[in-house]
């Protein structure tokens, strides 16, 4: 495959963007390259999940020719169609004599969901840590690039940017730096060097830039898109809201019903522990987990849910 070292789409003026934004990524991609590779000789590790982001990002690093592998950790709760799109474009990077590696997961969710007895929330996501931040040897000391982007919510418009000083793998008293001054790349190359290091270079895309960069790219997208999807990740995600819950549980009712029998099986479990039980069913449990107001409030672990305020 060729890459188009002349792509530089036309796109208005906006404050968040120096330049053209292909341009501006690729040209801080290859900033970091030596850094990258005396963090590790395999060079970045771009950490994809083949969605629209993620596949424009690795198309950067393509066309930027630095050295990079790629590395998909495996949920177990992803879309079918995103799974065997992953698949097939990983195969794709191995042909070209790219490095890939899937990362199985230490625990499923359903064992995850046994192990907590209450199911993840949007204030406590402890599914996460296990089957998306799961960092294994493959991983080794390379400066992560990630596809996350500012636009995409506000939490991340908050938390997110160009540069990342993660302090042990987290974002906790972390550092984060746009990507436009001496003193930001000094911190970056120079400090934290126990720290994670992560690379964003599309922090300030929003979606349209995604979308126009891919087509004329001629980027293959999941086809999912195609069927109105707006974000690919784990089907029944906390953090989206209710009405596109729903429609993941009516596009994968299989899914759906695997939840309500893990939530069966938790309830008996805490009963044989003499633990409070608010609902007598999983299809009760399942209905109030998906509401948006479920979501929103603390949790206790040993009570399903609070009292009404």
């Amino acid at each position: 495959m060729e890459y188009q070292l002349e792509l530089s789409f036309q796109r208005p003026e906006q404050p968040t963007l120096r330049g053209q934004p292909d341009d501006e990524a690729i040209r801080m991609i290859r900033e970091f390259e030596p850094l990258a590779l005396r963090n590790d000789p395999r060079g970045y590790c771009v950490y994809t999940s083949e969605g629209k982001d993620s596949r424009v990002l690795g198309h950067l690093m393509r066309r930027a020719g630095v050295r990079h592998f790629y590395i998909h950790n495996i949920t177990g709760i992803d879309p079918p169609e995103l799974v065997y799109f992953q698949r097939r474009i990983f195969q794709e990077y191995r042909d070209m004599g790219l490095t890939t590696y899937d990362i199985m997961y230490d625990k499923s969710m359903w064992q995850l969901m046994i192990e907590k007895k209450f199911p993840p929330l949007r204030q406590m996501r402890w599914c996460c840590a296990h089957l998306k931040e799961y960092r294994t040897a493959e991983y080794g000391s390379a400066i992560l690039s990630l596809g996350v982007r500012k636009y995409e919510s506000v939490r991340r418009a908050k938390s997110r940017d160009e540069l990342e000083i993660a302090a042990h793998g987290r974002n906790n008293n972390g550092i984060i730096m746009r990507c436009e001054n001496h003193e930001s790349r000094r911190i970056f190359e120079n400090c934290y060097t126990k720290s994670e290091k992560r690379l964003n270079p599309l922090a300030y895309w929003p979606d349209n830039y995604i979308w126009d960069y891919s087509h004329e790219a001629g980027l293959e997208q999941c086809c999912l898109y195609q069927e109105g999807f707006q974000r690919l990740g784990c089907i029944g995600c906390p953090l989206a809201k209710e009405a596109a819950r729903r429609l993941e549980f009516e596009r994968w009712p299989k899914l759906q019903a695997q939840w309500i029998r893990i939530f069966d099986k938790v309830i008996r479990l805490r009963e044989q522990e003499g633990r409070v039980n608010e609902y007598a069913s999983g299809q009760e449990w399942f209905e109030w987990w998906l509401g948006d107001r479920a979501q929103e409030i603390p949790i206790d672990t040993d009570q399903m849910m609070l009292e009404d305020y």
